[in-house]
This record gives structure tokens, sequence and C-alpha cells, in this order.
């Protein structure tokens, strides 16, 4: 008689045992009145993202400075004016005709609160979080910490990640990727100078590797769990490597690829350029998510695992559907999050996620997500070193599915015609390239080889 069992579908991430490599990204607070959320709330959402088959657990991004170390840095760092909400956020999608859903935009503001009012809602928000999951969780779904410091102060990042080792948490990930702080006035400016004031830079220190390292020691040295980093999508090719290998030298264990990215909404062009977002006055820098990301997350992963390959790493940006996770990991990643297709589809997405994963493995004997890992990294070589069957392949046309519509042949490729209404190849001129395949709306078109 078979029986037929589930795969393992553990991983272990930096020491850490998880369930399975699915997880949803951190939120600063479910979508309700800061007043009316609740540390309990809060946790239940994240409770049931764990009922739906999520392996690990992200809790809210948060800050704690202890009062005699905020003493200390405001007589050090330039002038600031908080003001506003620290919880206002707005969401758009942009769509595009024809194309469909490219993306999420958020707007928000995230400089309104003290340092002295966010570190009291840390202790009695984020920590008290954590105390509840803890009471409540399974004992093989950790828990991921997302701590934030202030300006470009490493030391500002030690006390929320020591309070979250006290409370239970498990690893704790150093958010220097929030793209919102592209948008803050003087921004820019504190970003060259490297002299920030207390507010949490996100992205703006995130994108600076030498400071990024200093934060990592500072905090790997006064916690005991893993330290990580979650880098923004802004950093690339190739000074991610030396941002990667600066974490690992400075004693972290893993790196997140990404968060939001920074962007900017598209303007109403028949009101002379006014701000699209329904309601609001302007158009500010804002994050980004959505699908089209997953490129860039894919490139760096790929790239840190190929060139610091003893660090762990975690997808997430654009994933989108279970394919996704599987590309991911195979490209370098150890575990991935979603936010945007949770937002779009619920919690069915991980469901959907976790179930593609144990049939995955079933169908093609796989016995544990560490066996796929990493494995199309022997297949990111130098194009110079490839074969690429120059003079071997030609295009194909199949005449019952081609329906004429002439995408092939209005462009630059002088190797395509129409005939009557169809289209045909002259193989002698043909590349090979395959431009038309990827062009045709019909998939009429594909490659062959040359015998």
């Amino acid at each position: 008689m078979t029986i037929n069992r589930s795969p393992d579908m553990s991983v272990t991430l930096a020491g850490v045992k998880m369930r399975n490599p699915i997880g949803v990204g951190a939120i600063g607070s479910p979508f309700i009145r800061q007043d009316k959320s609740t540390p309990r709330k809060h946790a239940d959402v994240l409770l049931k993202d764990v009922k739906a088959g999520a392996g690990f657990i992200c809790v809210p991004g948060g800050r704690y400075i202890p009062p005699e170390l905020l003493a200390e840095l405001k007589s050090k760092a330039k002038p600031f004016q908080y003001r506003g909400s620290s919880n206002v956020f707005k969401f758009m999608r942009i769509e595009t005709e024809g194309i469909g859903t490219e993306g999420l935009f958020m707007a928000a503001s995230i400089v309104g609160s003290s340092p002295e009012k966010a570190a009291r809602r840390f202790q009695e928000y984020n920590i008290e979080i954590v105390k509840l999951l803890k009471q409540d969780k399974p004992a093989d779904v950790p828990i991921i910490a997302n701590v934030h410091g202030l300006g470009a102060f490493p030391e500002s990042f030690v006390g929320g990640a020591v309070a979250h080792e006290q409370a239970g948490t498990d690893l704790i990930e150093i958010n220097a990727s929030v793209a919102l702080a592209a948008g803050i006035e003087g921004g820019v400016d504190d970003y060259f100078d490297k002299s920030f004031p207390l507010y949490s830079a996100g992205v703006l220190v995130g994108d600076q590797p030498e400071l990024i390292e200093a934060i990592v020691r500072k905090v790997a040295q006064a916690v005991s769990i893993p330290v990580g980093v979650k880098l923004s999508p802004e950093t690339g090719f190739p000074r991610i490597i030396d941002m990667a290998r600066r974490i690992k030298n400075a004693g972290g264990k893993f790196i997140n690829c990404s968060n939001n990215a920074v962007v900017i909404a598209p303007p109403d062009i028949y009101n002379r350029g006014k701000s699209k977002w329904q309601f609001l006055s302007g158009n500010p820098f804002a994050a980004g998510s959505g699908s089209w990301l997953r490129q860039i997350i894919y490139k760096q992963i790929a790239t840190i695992a190929k060139y610091v390959p003893d660090i762990d790493l975690i997808a997430s940006g654009g994933i989108t559907c279970p394919e996704h996770v599987i590309e991911a990991m195979m490209l370098g990643a150890k575990a991935t999050q979603t936010v945007t297709e949770v937002l779009y589809q619920g919690r069915s997405s991980i469901r959907r996620q976790k179930q593609f994963l144990a049939r995955y493995m079933t169908e093609q004997g796989y016995n544990s997500p560490e066996e796929f890992v990493r494995a199309a990294q022997e297949y990111i070589i130098a194009p110079e070193t490839m074969d690429f069957k120059q003079g071997k392949m030609f295009a194909v046309v199949d005449s019952l599915k081609c329906t004429g519509c002439g995408r092939c042949v209005d462009h630059v490729c002088l190797a395509m015609t129409m005939e009557d209404t169809t289209a045909r190849v002259i193989v002698d001129d043909c590349l090979g390239c395959g431009m038309c395949v990827a062009l045709c709306p019909e998939g009429a078109v594909s490659l062959d080889q040359k015998a």
C-alpha cells in the first residue's frame, strides 16, 4: 500500500528552522485608525497568516531609543521639526490599458512621530505583539523583527534589537529600505551630506554601504540572535555586492531583497499635470510594489548568491504566483515574502503557494527545499562562454495560428515578411534572435534548429 506523505518543506535561515519558506512581509499596522489598532488585533492578523500556511512571521517595524541615548543623539543631530501623523497613508493602483495592473503605490507620512512617542509605541505595541505571538503561535514558526533606527546613528538601532531579543524574537532584520524616506524635504541633501536629523531615513541610509556595515556591527555585537538587513531595490548592480560583503563581514547572517521601490505616480495629463492622488494636493515620491519589482529582486538575489555565497537570502518583492517562490529560491533565496499579492488575493495566495510547493517537490522528487536552493546558479555564466547557436537557429511561423496582424514585420526585422495575410520567414536572412517569438500575441512563431 502506498502512503502519501507531505514532503518536508522546512528550511533553515541563518541557523533558524522554519516549517516552510513562505512568509508575509511586515506591515506597520492593520488598516484601521491607529487609535483603534491594538497589539491583540495585529497579532491576530499575523496568526491568520500562520493558519493559512505561512512558515514564519514578520512583526511590524519600530524603533526604541533609550532616553539617555536619545539626549546624546539630539546634541549631535541636525534639528528637525516633527509634524503631522506617523500613520497617514494612501494607496493608488497603477494600470495601463491593455497591460493591466502594474503596481500598488503608497504615499505616507513617516516622520510625524517624535522619537519619544515612537519609543513608547514600540514598547506598548510592537513588543506586546511579540509576547502575544509567543503565547499563541506554533513552535516551528519563528518571528522576524523589523528594527528601525534614527538617521545615520548606528547605535540608535541597538535598543530595538535588544528589546526584541528579550521578548523572544528569533531573528533581527535591520530595516534600511523604507522608500518613503526619499520624499522627505531635505532628505536628498542629508544623503549626500551623510548627516541626518533624528528620523527613520530608510533608503537614504540603506544605500550607503559603510553606514550599513557600521549599523550591522553595532547590532550584531549587542544581541545573540541572528541579524540581517532588509535592503532596498534602489541598491543596484554591482554596488550591492560591496553592500553584501560588508554586511557579512560585520556579522550579518542574512539579507532580505527587498522592500518597496521609490516611485512617482503619473501626472494627470488632462489636468495640467496635477496629482492623480484622490483628494491629495500633491504628488510625492512614494513607495511602489507589484509584479514589476520581481526582476529587480531576482537580480539582487542572483548577484549576492553568486558573489557572496555564504550569506542567506530572503526574496521579497514581486512574488505574485507560486512559481515565483521556486524561481527566487533557485536563484539563491532560502525563503520568500509577499505583501501585495496577499492584499490583492487574500490569504488564499499563501495556501496556494504552500500547496504548489508541496506538489512541486513531490513531482520533481525533491526531499527538501534545500535541494533546489541556488540550483540555477550554475547556469549564471559569462555570455562570451555560451553557445548562442549563431547561424543554426531560425524562426518558424504556424500558419494556423497566425492572424496576419503584422506585428512581426512592422519594425526593424527584415527577415520576416507578409505573404497574403500570413507572416513568412526568409530563412536565409533570419538571425534566430527570437524577437518575433517574444512579440507574437498569438504564439504563432517559434524557433527551430537547422539540421
